[in-house]
């Protein structure tokens, strides 16, 4: 179903990614890998491992049936204080001031491992791109008949509500060189994507409220990756080191979403086949575990994802090339219905943690963590937005009968808030490529509850 304004509604252009990234402690972009808490790390032998190192598994022992959730609650606030065109009468505050969003976000994780002697398999069905936002209404002009479409708040030119989700279908095999003490693992991902996005939209790519539109996209792809790994004790049963490397979706090829495009403008409906082309990153992780006593140990690892590979989000008509000329307009060939420039930058996040055990079925553990960000001012916007941000996780695992363990976590991430405010270069963009002045003050707190379970046959 299309939200739509009463009177006004409509689009000039096509909808691309509205939705906010789930939270993640130690990831930027719009990366939500957190399945296992403080226990998925490069170094880990539980079932994440398919994900985080597929190496690990190989440090398991029999089999292992792992299923995690988060919960996570999600606050934003994105204030404009400039509007592109000038507010007229009674339209005061459609487009400037105020927005806000209070999300509540599940991610399900499950996962199964077996060791066979010295080989190690594993399957598992996760999500570790994506989120889903919903933007509070500005009560201000609910029911509004001359201004309808302000009832969905100042962000609404890039984000009104939507769904954004990547998730792995995964198989790993991993070997152990038990003379060594060292494994190499490999997995394989089959990437069902899917984006359901509504926008406000308008000819100019202004925010005029003459001619303020909406539009819905609904795409989905399915595509493929790898991922490589490898584990190491050079001290036994005292010290771990592991590596990881996963790869882009398609490895090369970047990714092609199919579906429609809905458009609503000067109360004409249209629905058309479009494809929305873009890249996700490959990760490169490195970790530690070390145990100076047997009821402690210490972690440290670290991530480098390359979001640099996310230039732009384009959309064209369906089997139509989707290139850009460097001021933003279509070049020759391409059909380019919007484009959406991102221009991100690489990221790191480095996360360390520890745990105690006060006896042999129960585990203390906390953790903190530094992640940077990949949204540079000129592109950023309430869309995709990104922070600076230091994490901090505190649980317990314990073993509530035999070999049935059963941890929970709460991760309290901090953001350093962002302005803007002039930088914004989507205005100075043309064509196809032009948006609304995304200028203006950004903050953003979340916390997650992580909850998991952990049988051994």
């Amino acid at each position: 179903m299309v939200k739509t304004a009463p009177g006004r509604v409509g689009l000039a252009g096509a909808v691309l990614l509205i939705v906010m990234r789930s939270p993640d402690a130690s990831a930027s972009g719009f990366a939500v890998a957190r399945f296992g808490g403080e226990h998925g790390h490069p170094t880990t032998s539980n079932a994440t491992a398919i994900y985080y190192n597929p190496a690990g598994i190989a440090f398991s022992d029999g089999t292992h049936v792992f299923v995690d959730g988060i919960i996570a609650w999600r606050h934003v606030t994105y204030t404009r204080d400039h509007a592109d065109v000038p507010e007229p009468a009674g339209g005061e505050g459609a487009n400037t001031g105020r927005a806000t969003l209070f999300n509540v976000i599940p991610s399900p994780m499950l996962g199964a491992t077996t060791r066979l002697g010295d080989f190690a398999v594993g399957a598992g069905f996760f999500t570790p791109f994506g989120g889903q936002s919903t933007w509070d209404e500005n009560d201000r002009f609910r029911n509004d008949p001359q201004f309808p479409g302000a009832v969905d708040g100042v962000q609404r030119w890039y984000s009104i509500e939507g769904t954004l989700r990547s998730t792995y279908a995964s198989l790993a095999v991993a070997y152990r060189f038990d003379a060594a003490r060292l494994s190499i693992g490999a997995s394989g991902n089959l990437i069902l994507s899917t984006i359901d996005t509504l926008r406000a939209r308008q000819p100019s790519g202004t925010d005029s409220l003459a001619t303020e539109g909406r539009s819905r996209l609904d795409v989905s792809s399915t595509d493929f990756s790898f991922g490589a790994g490898v584990m190491y004790e050079p001290i036994e049963n005292v010290l771990w080191i592991g590596a990881s490397y996963q790869s882009k979706p398609n490895v090369s090829g970047g990714m092609t979403l199919d579906g429609r495009l809905e458009n609503f403008f000067s109360g004409i409906h249209t629905d058309d086949p479009v494809d929305l082309h873009q890249d996700l990153p490959d990760i490169y992780r490195l970790g530690a575990s070390y145990r100076p006593e047997p009821d402690l140990e210490l972690r440290l690892s670290g991530d480098y994802t390359r979001w640099s590979v996310l230039e732009r989000q384009c959309l064209s008509a369906s089997g139509s090339p989707c290139e850009v000329n460097p001021d933003g307009s279509a070049a020759a060939g391409s059909t380019v219905i919007q484009n959406q420039e991102r221009d991100w930058n690489d990221t790191f996040g480095v996360r360390a943690g520890a745990s105690v055990w006060s006896n042999p079925k129960l585990e203390w553990f906390g953790g903190a963590g530094y992640s940077s960000n990949a949204v540079p001012d000129e592109t950023l916007e309430p869309a995709l937005p990104d922070w600076h941000s230091v994490s901090v996780g505190l649980g317990a695992r314990v073993e509530v009968l035999h070999s049935v363990n059963v941890g929970a976590s709460y991760t309290q991430i901090f953001y350093v808030s962002r302005d803007n405010s002039g930088k914004s270069e989507l205005p100075g963009l043309v064509g196809p490529s032009r948006g609304p002045d995304a200028g203006g003050h950004y903050a953003q707190q979340v916390g997650f509850v992580d909850l998991n379970v952990d049988v051994k046959f």
